[in-house]
């Protein structure tokens, strides 16, 4: 088999490229964006005056003793925070609204995707990898616009107000304050490669280790069975230390980060107390000024610290944004350009050749026919390529070599929609959907209510409908409140709701017991009766009743024939049938006795 192979994405970081193909995303809520955007420069703006009427409140009427001035600068500063906080609330407010709307699409695009991709696609993806990136990895990238792009542009505008409002008023004090500032874009630059790298590590792991809790809480029953309890327990324990060291490496690289830019906004404030300090000594620079740049290093290494964590989450949004798009990248079934192919059912398998790695032939030159309406019947051991040759027929794969025809045509060059309501399928793994009776078995609504159950009664399954409540009766996950025969039956039911000229029948009794078993022939019966019928078999006195028989060996054809003809040829399937024939002669023995 073709091993999992890990889900760490090797693309380059956060450029052009990316982006312009996040924007799409935006522009339908560009009306919002530009608003969140608009309203930026203005919180900018007010953020810069509460220090300059510090600065006058000090110099004016505070050191003079003129505490007449101070109510209204006092009033005047109230009110500019109040409309401070009115504007980040409708910024805020915008970015987050766009932010949930682009998660939306995301996730409707990427399912969407999902169900157009191939079934090769899905053999080798863990379910927990695919819902980590419908879940975690789209809700991150919601957060590249609402707290990333967004909020880091107005942190860049205040840190440029501030700039030009300091240069303004003291340009010596500017330039020791702005002195770390080279510093501190060296440690971004230095720690830019370690981040993104641990991050993409990180959500790899995550997904990994998502796939496995899903693997084994669906595989719940073959743990407690085998006892395997310890060893997912060891497992686990792998992966989670692999995801903490992971995660640790993210948080020693943040906390890092963070403390950085805190010690530089110190060393800042220091800076600015030495050098300012002797300027009031000398009457070169008034007190109000000196409080006004402390107060202004503190305004202005705060957007820096917020340009940190808005970092950390350009990193993370990044990791998965990769992922997502990795996701949408990949190719879509390939759909043929054959919307119809009249007939009455006609299959030929010719000289079918097929692998699932080049190097593992499943098929090699398979051949043979099934006519309109006649019921084939395939027989091999286990690996033999029997389900294979349904799932080619199904369009789930293409043959390497030979062709699938129906009706004369290449099954590759049909539409699938159009293949797949002509052939109907019945899994050895009976599937119902969580929901009621009806949307299972009935997903197009093709029939009223009276066809529908006419169709259920025809194929057995009238008492188990009847007990659920009728058609709005409901089903839990994957029919778990049916037994196995029960779910085959609402299966047979729904593979001829569309009435297909063909049939195939995959295994259908072979998890079942021996009343459950008689009831799904007899449903199977009702269900292939005049339609053309390829029954991959286990048990052979089903193949009995076929109207040919194609035996498998090592995924060849190594015999066809009627019952009758292979019984006299005493070859494979003759010495399969004596020993099923033993089998079952010493299990009524037993029962007997």
């Amino acid at each position: 088999m073709r091993p999992i192979v890990g889900d760490e994405i090797k693309g380059r970081h956060l450029d052009s490229r990316i982006l312009k193909r996040f924007l799409p995303f935006v522009r339908p809520y560009r009306r919002l964006a530009v608003t969140s955007l608009v309203l930026l420069p203005f919180i900018s703006l007010v953020r810069i005056v509460p220090p300059l009427l510090i600065k006058k409140a000090i110099d004016e009427n505070i050191l003079p003793g003129d505490l007449t001035g101070l109510l209204p600068i006092a009033g005047l500063l109230i009110a500019i925070l109040c409309v401070e906080g009115l504007l980040v609330f409708g910024q805020s407010w915008c970015v987050q609204v766009v932010g949930q709307y682009i998660m939306a699409d995301l996730r409707r695009i990427s399912f969407a995707k999902l169900m157009r991709l191939p079934r090769s696609w899905y053999d080798w993806q863990p379910s927990g990898r695919i819902l980590t990136r419908l879940t975690s990895d789209i809700e991150h990238v919601g957060d590249l616009f609402g707290s990333g792009i967004v909020s880091a542009i107005g942190d860049v505008a205040t840190l440029v107000m501030i700039f030009i409002i300091m240069l303004t008023i003291n340009v010596p004090l500017s330039l020791v304050a702005f002195a770390v500032v080279p510093l501190m874009i060296a440690v971004i630059v230095s720690l830019r490669r370690p981040m993104r790298r641990v991050m993409r590590q990180l959500r790899a792991r995550q997904a990994t280790l998502n796939a496995f809790i899903s693997e084994r809480t669906s595989g719940i029953a073959e743990v407690q069975i085998f006892s395997q309890q310890q060893r997912c327990d060891d497992e686990f324990d792998t992966l989670q230390d692999s995801y903490r060291h992971s995660a640790l490496n993210w948080v020693t690289l943040e906390a890092l980060f963070y403390a950085s830019v805190h010690i530089f906004g110190s060393l800042a404030v220091a800076a600015i107390l030495w050098k300012g300090g002797g300027e009031v000594i000398q009457g070169a620079a008034t007190f109000g000024t000196l409080v006004a740049f402390i107060e202004y290093s503190r305004k202005f290494f705060m957007p820096l610290t917020d340009l940190a964590s808005k970092f950390s989450i350009l990193q993370t949004s990044n990791a998965s944004l990769e992922r997502i798009f990795d996701l949408l990248d990949q190719k879509d079934e390939p759909q043929g350009a054959i919307n119809e192919a009249p007939g009455n059912g006609r299959v030929e398998f010719d000289r079918v050749s097929f692998a699932y790695q080049t190097d593992e032939p499943v098929l090699q030159q398979v051949s043979f026919t099934l006519d309109a309406g006649q019921r084939v019947a395939l027989v091999g051991e286990t690996g033999s390529g029997k389900s294979t040759l349904t799932q080619l027929l199904l369009g789930f794969y293409a043959a390497d070599q030979g062709q699938v025809r129906l009706n004369g045509h290449d099954v590759t060059t049909m539409d699938k929609a159009v293949l797949r309501r002509m052939v109907g399928w019945v899994s050895q793994e009976p599937f119902l959907f969580s929901g009621n009776v009806r949307d299972n078995l009935d997903p197009q609504n093709e029939l009223d209510d009276s066809a529908l159950l006419d169709a259920i009664e025809a194929t057995g399954a009238g008492q188990v409908v009847e007990r659920l409540g009728g058609l709005g009766g409901t089903l839990v996950e994957h029919g778990k409140n049916l037994s196995s025969g029960e779910r085959q039956l609402l299966c047979l039911a729904r593979a001829q709701i569309l009435n297909p000229p063909v049939i195939i029948l995959d295994e259908a009794t072979s998890h079942l017991d021996g009343d459950s078993e008689e009831l799904v022939y007899a449903g199977m019966r009702t269900v292939a009766g005049g339609r053309t019928t390829l029954m991959i078999v286990h048990h052979l006195r089903l193949a009995a009743e076929a109207d040919h028989i194609v035996v498998l060996h090592q995924g060849q054809v190594c015999e066809q024939g009627t019952h009758k003809q292979l019984l006299a040829a005493d070859g494979r399937y003759a010495h399969l049938w004596r020993i099923q024939q033993l089998e079952a002669r010493s299990e009524y023995q037993q029962e007997q006795g």
